[in-house]
């Protein structure tokens, strides 16, 4: 790479910093910054992988700090069919449409995850693992989002600065450029979807607690009986019914089992129970 970059007549190489892609125009050259998005395997959490793109007089020089699919599907192709190749613009357009075509494999992946979320939120009886992995995967769209809508302005810059050097390749930008939008909308979409799956989830955390407290409200309630029959007949007075009657006991059981039992038929017959 070095002495490419020296062929070039570069002095300085770099990759930049954080998850914002940028163009620059340094009139003898330009530099692009964009990313690869990829899921991390084994966590929730977006994999994003900056690509370099350095372009002088024809010459293309790209970096990346890991193997990427787009760029080696690129160049197999463009080996195959070397005509293709009649500008530096035209040969950057080729890499950006793959790595782009790439980031809708990746969005496709994001609706898979929502979708997995959606019906857990809606059958799960637990839904506090749930929570965790909506604010994970909401914290990834939110980053993808920010690096979206930055790439999508370095390749309207780019669109731009080929609209001025190179008018026959700018239709291919402004291309480019349209599926960069479509991209910003879908993650605005899938934000409000993992938003909507949040809602379920506590929905169903607020139906369940309701069941829980309604099931407690009427067990006490079929329990209210024996508990007023049991503080009636505990208080100190000296006569009570059937208080020192040889059956009493069974008596007073048997009226508050009758009770119980009637109201408990009548909450199973109103399907409250």
């Amino acid at each position: 790479m070095q002495n490419a970059i020296r062929q070039a007549g570069f002095s300085w190489l770099g990759g930049g910093s954080g998850d914002r892609a940028e163009f620059d125009d340094f009139q003898r050259f330009y530099h692009l910054r964009v990313y690869d998005l990829n899921w991390a395997r084994g966590r929730a959490r977006v994999e994003a992988t900056p690509v370099v793109v350095y372009v002088e007089d024809g010459r293309v020089i790209s970096w990346s700090s890991r193997h990427l699919a787009a760029a080696w599907d690129v160049r197999r192709t463009l080996e195959e069919n070397p005509e293709w190749v009649q500008s530096g613009a035209r040969l950057v357009y080729y890499f950006m449409d793959a790595l782009v075509g790439g980031l809708f494999s990746f969005m496709d992946a994001i609706n898979d995850r929502i979708d997995q979320i959606d019906q857990r939120a809606f059958r799960a009886r637990r839904q506090q693992a749930v929570q965790t992995e909506i604010f994970h995967v909401k914290r990834e769209i939110f980053r993808t989002r920010r690096i979206l809508a930055s790439m999508r302005d370095a390749v309207s810059q780019l669109a731009r600065y080929w609209s001025t050097h190179n008018a026959d390749d700018s239709f291919y930008y402004m291309e480019l450029y349209d599926h960069m939008i479509r991209l910003f909308d879908t993650v605005d979409t899938y934000r409000e979807l993992i938003n909507s799956a949040l809602d379920l989830s506590m929905s169903a955390v607020s139906n369940r607690l309701n069941e829980i407290v309604k099931t407690l409200t009427l067990v006490t309630t079929v329990l209210l009986p024996a508990s007023l029959m049991a503080a009636l007949y505990g208080m100190n007075f000296d006569y009570l019914p059937l208080a020192h009657h040889r059956w009493g006991f069974p008596v007073i059981m048997g009226i508050i089992g009758a009770i119980s039992a009637t109201l408990y038929w009548m909450f199973r017959r109103r399907r409250w129970l």
